[in-house]
Formats: structure tokens, C-alpha cells, sequence
């Protein structure tokens, strides 16, 4: 038994005896332990999920959600979740909606979010640790190809980059890498971001709240004489058409979006509504990512304390970038369907084969790179 089953097998039963009152000591006890297992285990995110007898909590780690300890007896389980949403200062009176709340713990910001199930409140909360070192471009672990078109990219006076994939794939990881490496006295750099999940000096970073969303942000930024603007995510037709109208009055325009791969981003940001002439007079180039998880360096993938027997430990990116060029500017603003796009790249390096060129170097494996870029899930 691990010294986390252990500890949590000591605190369990304080819960369950001590449980008839909310403000219990053990439930306190049991509720801060499980944050903390989730801060040092490197969580990103932690679950507390009612099932029909018990409540299940999980841990997101490199990705992958995994159950670590025993389930909680259904009969402590309102404690439980009552005990969160008062840490979050969530109104626990209020069982019929979805609510969002906040904590802090260990200095660390949690962002929790609740919502009715049929077996009870199912709570999942982001682990947001700002104490993670902020990566350079050299440590997302770009092939050197890729790295050199992204900086290229990056260092446009003008134009819109976008970076695609799911959530949970790095992509605001990305940008800051991108924003550290062009923040300078002489630019004026601006984000827009929901939340701020790293601090980064020299760069006025705005969080989208109350009655700040992006596109009320954006242009709102746009009167802020900036060189360079981030916006946290793509998500609305307006927000789409202000970010394009930045990038044609001459800002740089880093942001994201939901979309499958580098091609997927020209055809969904045109069904947002963006004009496709005005997207080939701005769309300076996409990039596709997603993370797979990493050999572990100490056992060699062996299975070891360090990586808690899985073989793995961390996270690297695979990539695929797309750079927009005369041919594709001509293809955009005529644009017919994707894969008209898609004929005039005929050699371009998928994400795939990024990822098999770090199955050959060691860094990953073979069943990864089937499971996130193949049909597997």
C-alpha cells in the first residue's frame, strides 16, 4: 500500500465517524488531503463524482484520469461535496443549477464547477498551480522544422495565428511560451484569457469575468494601442470577425480554437462567419497539437515510485503547423471545401508523424501516439 492509500485509509473512517456535522474535522481533514494529493501529484484537474452507493474521486495526471483510493460511503458524500462548495464560497442551498466557484489552497488557485446529477452534485476541480514554471519555445518539445516556422510566425508584424486541438492539449502553454519569447520593452503586448493561469511580467493580462467576455475584451483592447494581442480562445462569430479586423489594422493576433487539425481551423473559422477573403488577407498560419504522455526518464518505461508504476511521467506535444502562403491565400479566399485546402500541401508533416518521430527517439510509444491520433480513446 502507498503512503497516499495509507494516509487516506487513516482519514476515511475520522470522516465517517465524525460526519453528522458539516463543519467536521474529518471531513475537513479528508477534503484537504485530497487537494493536497492533487497539488503534489501534478493533477490538472480532480473529480468528486457520485455514483449510486459511493463517491468516487479521480485524478487527472499526464492526462489520464486515475482512481487512487477506496470509494467514500454514499452516506458522507453530501459532507463532502458540501465541504468543497463552502471552500468555494458556492451557494449550497442552490441543488438545481450548475455553479462555479474558486479557491484558494496552499496558494494555489482550484476553479471548481458543479453541477446536478441524478446521484448528486458532481464537482470537477482545475488544479491552476502558478508556482509551474512558464516554458521557453525550446521546451515544448518541437521538431526543429517546426520550431523554426512557429518563431517565424510568431514574429510577424501582423496577421492571425491560431493554434488548434482539444482541451487539456497545451495550447495556452503554447502561447505564453510564444508571448515570453516576444515580450520586449519596445512592443505593448495585451491577453485576454478565462482564467489567467500564469503571470507573466510586461504583459497586461486581462481575465474574462462579469461582464468582460472576449469579443467585448477584444475591442476594448483594440483602443489600447498594442502590438501584439493573445486571445484565450476563439469561441463566438463576433469575437472571430474582431480578432480578423485586428490583424488586418495591423496587430499581431495569437489565439485558439476547438478544431481537429491544422486544415479544420480554415473551414471552422469561415463557418464562424469570418469572410473568406478577409481570412486570406489575414490568416498568417495554424498550428495542431496535442499531448501524449512521456517515457518515464527513471525507469525507462519500466514502471517505477516515480512514475507510480505506469511507465510514464509528464507530458510532451506532437505538432503540425501550417504556414499560409500565396497558394493557400488563393485557396482561402476561393475557398470551395477542405480539401481543395488540403491538395495544395501534398507533402505536409501531420501530427502523426511527428509523433512517430519521438517513438523513434525515445520518447514516447507507439500505443500513445495510436491512442491520440488514431481512433482509439
Amino acid at each position: 500500500m502507498s503512503a497516499i492509500d495509507e494516509r487516506f485509509s487513516e482519514l476515511l473512517p475520522r470522516a465517517i465517524y465524525n460526519s453528522p456535522g458539516r463543519a467536521s474535522i474529518g471531513i475537513s481533514d479528508l477534503v484537504d488531503f485530497i487537494f493536497k494529493t492533487a497539488i503534489d501529484l501534478k493533477s490538472s484537474d480532480v473529480h468528486f463524482e457520485p455514483i449510486e452507493n459511493f463517491l468516487r474521486i479521480r485524478y487527472r495526471i499526464d492526462g489520464k484520469l486515475v482512481e487512487l483510493h477506496e470509494k467514500i460511503p454514499r452516506r458522507i458524500q453530501s459532507d463532502i461535496i458540501s465541504r468543497v462548495k463552502i471552500l468555494a464560497k458556492i451557494d449550497t442551498s442552490e441543488v438545481h443549477s450548475p455553479l462555479d466557484g474558486q479557491i484558494r489552497f496552499d496558494q494555489i488557485d482550484i476553479r471548481v464547477a458543479s453541477i446536478p446529477t441524478h446521484f448528486g452534485d458532481l464537482i470537477v476541480c482545475r488544479i491552476l498551480d502558478s508556482s509551474i514554471q512558464l516554458k521557453t519555445i525550446d521546451e515544448l518539445g518541437m521538431n526543429s522544422e517546426t520550431e523554426k516556422i512557429f518563431r517565424q510566425l510568431i514574429h510577424s508584424q501582423n496577421g492571425l495565428f491560431v493554434v488548434v486541438g482539444a482541451m487539456g492539449t497545451g495550447k495556452s502553454t503554447t502561447l505564453h511560451a510564444a508571448l515570453r519569447e516576444l515580450n520586449s520593452p519596445e512592443i505593448h503586448i495585451a491577453t485576454l484569457e478565462d482564467p489567467i493561469e500564469q503571470i507573466i511580467d510586461g504583459i497586461d493580462q486581462t481575465e474574462i469575468q462579469g461582464e468582460i467576455d472576449f469579443a467585448t475584451g477584444l475591442r476594448a483592447l483594440l483602443r489600447m494601442d498594442c502590438n501584439c494581442l493573445m486571445v484565450g480562445e476563439m469561441r463566438d462569430e463576433e469575437t472571430a470577425r474582431i480578432a480578423v479586423r485586428a490583424a488586418l489594422t495591423g496587430h499581431l493576433v495569437l489565439t485558439t480554437l476547438h478544431a481537429t487539425d491544422s486544415f479544420t481551423a480554415i473551414t471552422r473559422l469561415i463557418e464562424m462567419g469570418v469572410e473568406p477573403y478577409l481570412l486570406a488577407a489575414t490568416l498568417i498560419g495554424t498550428m495542431s497539437q496535442k499531448l501524449v504522455r512521456r517515457i518515464c526518464p527513471e525507469c525507462n518505461g519500466r514502471g517505477c515510485d516515480s512514475c507510480r508504476g505506469t511507465g510514464f511521467s509528464g507530458r510532451i506535444g506532437i505538432y503540425e503547423i501550417l504556414p499560409i502562403d500565396s497558394d493557400l491565400r488563393d485557396a482561402i479566399k476561393n475557398f470551395r471545401d477542405e480539401d481543395q485546402i488540403r491538395s495544395i500541401v501534398p507533402n505536409f508533416k501531420s501530427m502523426r508523424e511527428d509523433g512517430l518521430e519521438k517513438v523513434r527517439n525515445g520518447l514516447t510509444t507507439i500505443d500513445e501516439i495510436e491512442t491520440y491520433t488514431g481512433n482509439r480513446f
